[in-house]
């Protein structure tokens, strides 16, 4: 495998020659954080367009990672040499600092939120475009409040039809199920002893019972006044644990038997937890990214030898350790889709 590197093109200017560099991802937190960093006993001289606000695009070889802009560049000088940082955060960031303008009219749906306030207005030209995997409640509208960020107001648009949000690295945003078409790696990561053709640095398992129930009832009320119940208990648990939760908005049995599941798999998603640090930034011959179903195999943490997606990495670059990919999993299949979001009833 030929070295690849770690490349930053800012306002059309590589620079590929970095010390340290970190880059944190994860599905349910928006804004991808980067940080780069260098030193060089000579002194440099940067081109005018490098400088805060301009537009960055992270590469690993020649596979994009990121899309961004530059939140701060700072430079740094004293007797030993000349240091450079640049940080950001992706395009979500954007999108999380700035207000929804002040307009007339305070329904929306999803689709004019995003043609307007992303791919038109202020932050025109910054996004390639949209993708949206279920059109289907796309007529939904949505209460969008003077001086909600823009983020929350797609979240919440969004929510309506039931999908999630997130930022491709081409800047493309998707509207959608996260693992609806999840990249199956095929190579597993190990963690065997003796060491067996061992690919990972290092594994910890977590299980957390704070979170479980062995028995749940959900309680509601329709249109109607008629009362709603939906229930789901386990006899598998160490303990036996009541969760009664009441929901005023559930107004069709198949509402509430959709939210007894979400519940509980949002609780299961909490309950088992798996990282692992890997050496490089790749498998398969591609980089690691979010959405990833990956297989863990050990005789060391047997109850970890699973099937996992990949929820959060972090990429990291250092001189000491070389390049480090540290993976953040939970079990597959726990993941659940955003409820329907609705609007209170007036």
């Amino acid at each position: 495998m030929r070295d690849k590197k770690v490349r930053l093109i800012i306002a059309g200017f590589e620079i590929n020659t970095w010390d340290m560099a970190s880059i944190d991802s994860a599905i349910d937190t928006p804004a991808d954080a980067w940080s780069f960093s260098l030193f060089d006993e000579q002194d440099h001289v940067l081109p005018a367009g490098v400088r805060k606000g301009a537009k960055v695009q992270l590469y690993y070889g020649d596979e994009l990672l990121l899309t961004s802009v530059a939140d701060q560049v700072q430079e740094k000088v004293d007797r030993s040499g000349y240091a450079l940082s640049i940080s950001g955060r992706d395009l979500a960031g954007q999108l999380i600092d700035c207000s929804v303008p002040i307009f007339n009219g305070r329904q929306m749906t999803l689709d004019e939120l995003v043609n307007k306030y992303v791919m038109g207005g202020d932050l025109k030209g910054l996004f390639k475009g949209t993708n949206i995997q279920n059109n289907a409640w796309l007529k939904n509208k949505v209460s969008v409040e003077p001086g909600e960020n823009i983020w929350d107001a797609i979240v919440k648009a969004a929510a309506v039809t039931g999908q999630h949000v997130w930022l491709e690295p081409d800047s493309t945003l998707s509207i959608g199920d996260p693992f609806i078409n999840a990249y199956k790696v095929a190579t597993a990561l190990r963690l065997n002893k003796p060491d067996n053709n061992n690919n990972a640095l290092s594994a910890e398992y977590t299980e957390d019972a704070s979170n479980e129930y062995s028995e749940i009832k959900l309680l509601g009320q329709d249109g109607n006044a008629k009362n709603l119940s939906a229930s789901f208990k386990s006899n598998s648990k160490a303990h036996n644990r009541l969760k009664i939760v009441t929901m005023a908005d559930i107004e069709t049995q198949a509402e509430a038997n959709t939210t007894i599941d979400k519940i509980k798999k949002d609780n299961d998603l909490q309950a088992y937890r798996l990282s692992s640090s890997v050496q490089g930034w790749e498998v398969d011959g591609r980089a690691w990214s979010t959405g990833f179903y990956v297989n863990f195999e050990s005789n060391r943490i047997t109850r970890a030898t699973a099937k996992w997606a990949v929820m959060g990495c972090t990429f990291t670059l250092s001189r000491s350790a070389g390049m480090l990919t540290q993976l953040r999993m939970q079990r597959q299949g726990d993941w659940a889709q955003p409820l329907l979001h609705k609007e209170q009833r007036k």
